[in-house]
């Protein structure tokens, strides 16, 4: 392990954040445009699409330890982690082309079609981001090292949310010349192309330094029981359902309330960049900070400051005051640097686990604690369909004051409660104190045994 205790070249950096900009290039077109695109261009009902968001992201729960217990088992030259952005990074693009591809036959063939694509998507979507924090315990055991890797990833990863969230909507009004069906499919295959690139980027220059050898490996079942027990990733994966549960239904809303609050569906694109901007700003300062704070009470700090710009982008709305409604979103945006210091944490957790346990199963840990991301996105996705429906939201109409409202509430008020709640997990997480004794006490326990 002491060999592991690293600091990363530039290059193997910036290659890792290019697998969540590749990652969030196309996915965060799921989580920001598939609501609207299924009710406003594919035509369909705002319940069919709540309760397939719903169905769908409970399946993602179970596929996410699936995917986490085969990381575990894989062994290749390549390493346990790294094969998997190869394998995946094909399959991912070509069935984003499909999801945003729905045929017009409508009925019930419309809605198989639509199940076993969203299905495949979303699949394959855990397939490449589980890849993506589960490879960050086995680069470096550094701690600040971490911290700082962590911020190119999200630093990509915003990047890749900046160009889906600014550049979709005029690339599907560009490349569909008024059919945005067209659009939204042509758009998806220039996405796919790009995306492919870099995450073989990712694949080739990364390297896993810290490694179970397979001799040691202990059967799923012990690694599952060690991971029930596991205090702190129960903390986690709470907070990553509830913080995503108002990050997804943030995004799923911006574009309604652009068009419907605001009149202008355009301004969607902007706001998506100034909100992505705002989470760079965030995650460039967090590293920063972590030099002299611990990691909750950074997450801790940007969550409050994401409620603050919440509170401001309620008085923007009501007055419906474009310059105040693009700072409180950049303001608001500030709480994204809080959840992603939780993939950093989890990286803790890991070691926490193999130091309380002795069983070391990063796969099986961060895929789990993804149920809470998984589970979270399909609640928002439900609750906030369900929302817009009982307050007779229809689409492509002028929507009554009521209907409005819902759609302040899903873009206000759902992360404001799900950022109150994370502050409160957050007071809860102690492994920030321990982690440092944590690690040189694995470190004696592999010299012991390299020794024997």
């Amino acid at each position: 392990m002491d060999n592991a205790n690293v600091k990363l070249s530039l290059k193997e950096k910036l290659s890792y954040g290019a697998s969540d900009c590749a990652y969030n290039l196309v996915f965060s077109v799921i989580t920001t445009f598939m609501m609207f695109y299924y009710t406003d261009v594919a035509g369909i009902s705002l319940m069919s699409v709540g309760t397939l968001f719903l169905v769908v992201r409970f399946l993602d729960a179970v596929a996410g330890p699936v995917v986490g217990a085969l990381i575990d088992k894989t062994h290749t030259k390549w390493g346990k982690v790294r094969p998997w952005f190869l394998w995946f990074a094909f399959p991912f693009a070509v069935i984003g082309v499909m999801t945003f591809s729905v045929p017009n036959f409508g009925g019930v063939a419309q809605m198989v079609y639509v199940y076993i694509t969203y299905i495949l998507m979303n699949f394959v979507a855990v397939a490449v981001t589980t890849p993506v924090t589960a490879i960050l315990p086995n680069l470096t055991t550094n701690t600040q090292e971490r911290v700082t890797v962590n911020a190119f990833r999200n630093v990509g990863g915003q990047i890749g949310v900046i160009a889906s969230g600014m550049l979709t909507l005029p690339l599907v009004n560009l490349l569909g010349r008024g059919d945005q069906q067209l659009g939204f499919t042509l758009t998806m295959v220039l996405y796919g192309v790009i995306c492919v690139v870099l995450l073989l980027m990712t694949f080739t220059n990364t390297r896993e330094r810290v490694f179970t050898p397979k001799s040691e490996e202990p059967p799923f079942f012990k690694s599952l029981v060690a991971m029930l027990r596991n205090e702190p990733w129960w903390i986690l994966t709470l907070l990553n359902l509830v913080i995503f549960i108002g990050v997804v239904a943030k995004s799923a809303s911006i574009v309604y309330f652009f068009k419907y609050n605001v009149g202008n569906e355009n301004l969607a694109s902007i706001a998506n960049g100034v909100n992505s901007a705002g989470m760079i700003v965030g995650m460039v300062l967090a590293p920063i900070f972590a030099r002299r704070m611990k990691k909750r009470n950074i997450a801790i700090l940007f969550f409050a400051l994401g409620i603050l710009g919440s509170v401001l982008l309620h008085f923007g709305a009501n007055m419906i005051s474009l310059p105040l409604i693009f700072t409180a979103i950049a303001l608001a945006a500030l709480s994204g640097a809080g959840q992603s210091m939780g993939f950093v944490m989890l990286a803790d957790v890991v070691d926490y686990g193999e130091w309380k346990s002795g069983v070391r199963s990063q796969g099986l840990i961060t895929s789990c604690a993804a149920i809470g991301v998984t589970c979270g996105a399909g609640i928002a996705g439900w609750l906030s369909s369900f929302i817009l429906q009982a307050n007779g939201f229809v689409p492509n109409q002028v929507q009554t004051l009521v209907a409005l409202n819902a759609i302040t509430f899903n873009f206000v008020w759902l992360p404001v409660i799900c950022g109150v709640i994370g502050i409160a997990l957050m007071l809860l997480y102690k492994v920030d104190y321990q982690i440092d004794g944590i690690r040189e006490e694995l470190n004696a326990r592999k010299s012991a045994e390299s020794a024997e």
